[in-house]
């Protein structure tokens, strides 16, 4: 049996009447890509026939009559002989409708209607491989698919240095070093650049994506007199600590939360990566330029739906907030199966979903904001408004939160209610925190813990141990810690938590040394306000 290469797309293998094409393609499982190598297989059959094997998923093997009808009213000849396509390797299954186009263009291959590279009428022909994914429609239309980014990053590794993918695509995928993406939109285009006919897409930078970032309309100047309140957010921001917001309604505290992202600091491009990933297996990452995400899901959630899970493992909702902010209101409302599953992600920064195809782990590193009202009507405490609720239903209430959950928030915020002279405020008055001034005092702070701890690396993630040696904490401070730990009966992690909070107040205060005044703080925060307390 004799083999030549017959296009960049794949190679052509011919012996007696059969004809076999091979091309590369993939899938993804979580958030890993997986090389999959899809052969054609066309010999002659009195009685035509079109079989996929090698453990084709629903979709795959539903595209059987998309794959025919495309290639059809593409302007191509379907052969009318015995078809049989594998993806290898067998020993797993194969998801997506993103085989439809190796498929195709393997049958188009194996029938000569792309020309070998020996036929001058065919052109010349690149050298490399070109890898291959994406859905067809019945006209011969290409359409995009999740999990683009992933396969390509897959494909690269495995040597390919160009790819086929719908226009859609193209964008996410071009931000792959090392591989030229040809972004087309029907199936001749896709035949056109395996011949060479047509440019690459033009890759844009990282920087690109957040640069176009226009400015949000929602400011820190907007929530008025709430400076206070304020504080509690610009600490948790600048050391990416956990905050619960507690106050009556309609104070501000969905407000408060909604304007946290724009102060975090700008996406790092390992960062713009991991967030694109994660776009790409939902289906947004053709949704350029970036900004932090923020995720904030109803309280009926399901617990697939926050963790992540089902048929296919998708991401949930704490994948999805992946270095940006997961809001939770009505934290109470939230069963407790899905709030007591928050424990692992709060603790780890991932989530690990296991299933019969296997164990997927999903990154999970964000920063938890949390709004609870006092009481289920929500007026317990209120200055001019009584509260409904009898005792038992204020106790019920607050059980909803276990300990454990929150032994895992750094920060307790009070909202108190605001009164009408201060909502005729004008918004950016004097003392007024807005959301440019607290950014840049987030940006001072996390470059002073890159200094201390290295890239990427924040004062929420420090263990006791690097803040005891190098958290430069003065003795007068850990004293002051000791005696409060022991009054408060705070638990080891606790400990830890409010170590690193104030060690996050020094970092905004520039200050070298931890000190007992900063312990102090860190310790007020650490403290719900008690059921008696006015807001």
């Amino acid at each position: 049996m004799s083999s030549e290469r017959t296009s960049p797309a794949g190679r052509l293998q011919a012996g007696g009447s059969r004809v076999l094409a091979t091309l590369a393609s993939g899938d993804f499982l979580g958030l890993e890509g997986r090389p999959v190598e899809v052969q054609v297989d066309v010999g002659e059959r009195r009685t035509p026939a079109f079989s996929i094997v090698g453990r084709p998923g629903k979709s795959t093997r539903e595209s059987r009559d998309r794959i025919r009808s495309a290639i059809y009213n593409a302007g191509f000849a379907f052969p009318l002989a015995e078809i049989v396509v594998n993806l290898a390797p067998a020993s797993q299954e194969k998801q997506g409708a993103g085989f439809d186009l190796p498929v195709a263009l393997g049958i188009l291959l194996a029938t000569r209607q792309i020309p070998p590279p020996g036929d001058r009428a065919g052109g010349s022909q690149r050298p490399e491989r070109i890898g291959c994914v994406a859905e067809l429609g019945l006209h011969g239309e290409l359409r995009p698919v999740p999990g683009a980014l992933l396969v390509a990053d897959a494909l690269r590794r495995e040597g390919v240095r160009a790819i086929i993918v719908a226009r859609e695509n193209a964008a996410e995928v071009s931000l792959l070093d090392g591989l030229r993406v040809f972004g087309v939109q029907h199936l001749r285009e896709a035949v056109a650049a395996c011949r060479g006919e047509i440019a690459p897409w033009t890759r844009a930078p990282l920087s690109s994506l957040l640069e176009a970032v226009a400015e949000r309309d929602l400011d820190f100047a907007d929530v008025r007199g709430q400076e206070a309140t304020k504080r509690g957010c610009l600490i948790a921001a600048a050391g990416g600590h956990n905050l619960l917001l507690w106050g009556p309604p309609g104070v501000g505290k969905t407000m408060l939360a909604r304007r946290l992202p724009d102060i975090l600091p700008p996406l790092a491009d390992r960062e713009v990566m991991d967030l694109l990933r994660v776009r790409s297996v939902t289906g947004a990452g053709r949704d350029v330029p970036l900004r932090r995400p923020f995720r904030s899901p109803h309280h009926t959630v399901s617990y697939a739906g926050m963790v992540g899970g089902g048929a296919a493992v998708q991401p949930g909702e704490v994948t999805r907030a992946h270095g940006g902010v997961l809001f939770l209101d009505e934290f109470p409302e939230f069963s407790r199966q899905v709030l007591e599953a928050l424990r692992e992600p709060l603790e780890e920064g991932w989530i690990t979903i296991g299933r019969s195809r296997g164990a997927v782990t999903f990154p999970a590193r964000f920063l938890l904001v949390a709004a609870m009202n006092p009481c289920p009507c929500g007026y317990l405490g209120h200055p001019q408004r009584s509260c409904r609720c009898a005792p038992r239903a204020v106790e019920a209430y607050r059980r909803r939160l276990s300990g454990p959950l929150l032994d895992r928030i750094d920060l307790f915020v009070r909202v108190s209610t605001v009164g009408a002279g201060q909502l005729l405020e004008k918004a950016g008055s004097a003392g007024s925190l807005d959301t440019r001034t607290l950014a840049s005092l987030v940006r001072a702070a996390r470059a002073r813990q890159e200094e201390r701890w290295g890239a990427g690396f924040t004062n929420c993630a420090a263990s006791l141990n690097l803040l005891l040696t190098r958290g430069a904490t003065t003795s007068g401070a850990l004293r002051a810690l000791q005696v409060s730990a022991e009054r408060l009966q705070l638990s080891a992690r606790a400990f830890a938590r409010v170590l690193r909070v104030a060690r996050t107040i020094a970092d905004l205060e520039a200050e070298r040394d931890v000190a007992e005044r900063h312990v102090l703080e860190a310790l007020q925060f650490r403290q719900p306000p008690q059921p008696s307390e006015s807001f």
